[in-house]
């Protein structure tokens, strides 16, 4: 089921700019008129129903899955790359890399709960290099309340490489750390 054309029936101008502009980001179509999907703030028939500001990047990411012929990513990674107090994380979605934000390391905990309950998946994976003191420190903290969380040798993660063409160097070794994530 793949989708291009988003018909967007909301009230709230607010929520409805903002649809439009992450539809744009995403490839997506949006539209007024008929689409493949209805989005809707007031029809709860609708396709997706969306109550407020706080679920547009989640109604997104269920289209972005939609587009792809899927509802939820067989593999979510999320990698971080701990090189200083400003954490690098990278989401993976089945191979493409659907968000890439910084953070401080006193709300990854936080960061991290919202990422997995925004994004629909069936698998995943969460990879956290350990190449250094606050690799060990963020590994600590995530181990407690997400167990399935994996250190990941962080080598060689932020070197060029002719198969990633990513050029800000921490996000290559976030994405390359989600990527190792996967291994047992």
């Amino acid at each position: 089921m793949g989708i291009k054309k988003v018909a967007i029936k909301v009230n709230n101008p607010r929520i409805f700019r903002d649809l439009v502009q992450e539809l744009r980001k995403n490839g997506l179509v949006p539209t007024v008129d008929a689409g493949d999907l209805t989005v809707s703030d007031f029809d709860k028939n609708a396709d997706i129903f969306i109550q407020g500001e706080d679920e547009i990047k989640t109604t997104i990411m269920y289209l972005q899955c939609l587009k792809l012929g899927k509802r939820k990513f067989d593999e979510l990674l999320i990698g971080i790359d701990t090189n200083s107090p400003k954490l690098t994380i990278v989401v993976v979605g089945d191979g493409m890399i659907i968000d890439s934000l910084e953070v401080w390391i006193d709300e990854i905990e936080d960061i991290i709960e919202e990422i997995i309950s925004k994004y629909p998946y069936k698998r995943i994976y969460i990879g956290i290099g350990t190449g250094n003191k606050y690799g060990e420190v963020v590994y600590k903290l995530l181990s407690i309340r997400f167990p399935f969380a994996k250190k990941v040798n962080e080598s060689r993660t932020s070197l060029r490489n002719p198969y990633v063409d990513i050029k800000d160097k921490d996000v290559r070794a976030a994405y390359m750390i989600a990527l190792r994530s996967t291994k047992c």
